[in-house]
């Protein structure tokens, strides 16, 4: 028969136990975040000189819905603790849809280096532009300079 010491007593090493939980996640999240923030791929654009408007449009609408059928397979975590289940969702999920973005990225390099465009490195004066330009400006900013003579920013690796 359980006292209501042996009670005080078990509720307090299950507090405690939760407690260690929420530290280990905190001290998992708090290393892996810089390291994903730091390790982000710069932003860029694709360049090939002398292209023209329409093929530039055909060429990055055929990358872009060829990249649109990329899927990760779910990854399901199991476990009997629902708390352990929670975080391994937790981060499944997160690890999914970066694994996600990162095959999409390189289907879209794929594909266009194969069309003949090479990557280049926006500039950061570039990308504040954009960002304040209409989808059908940003579309004709891009186009130009996708079609620079000389690109504007590093050359990336292929």
């Amino acid at each position: 028969m359980q006292t209501d010491d042996d009670a005080i007593i078990l509720a307090f090493e299950r507090g405690a136990k939760s407690l260690r939980f929420l530290k280990t996640i905190a001290g998992v999240l708090a290393a892996v975040l810089p390291v994903a923030a730091a390790s982000a791929e710069p932003a860029f654009y694709f360049h090939k000189p002398a292209v023209d408007r329409e093929s530039f449009a055909a060429d990055l609408g055929r990358c872009v819905e060829l990249a649109g059928g990329v899927s990760v397979r779910p990854q399901a975590p199991y476990s009997a603790n629902p708390y352990a289940a929670a975080a391994g969702g937790f981060f499944a999920g997160m690890m999914a849809s970066r694994e996600r973005r990162a095959m999409i990225g390189s289907v879209m390099r794929t594909c266009m280096a194969d069309k003949g465009y090479r990557r280049v490195t926006a500039p950061k004066t570039t990308l504040r532009a954009l960002k304040d330009l209409s989808d059908d400006q940003k579309l004709a900013r891009l186009f130009d300079l996708a079609t620079r003579p000389d690109p504007l920013g590093d050359v990336l690796p292929r």
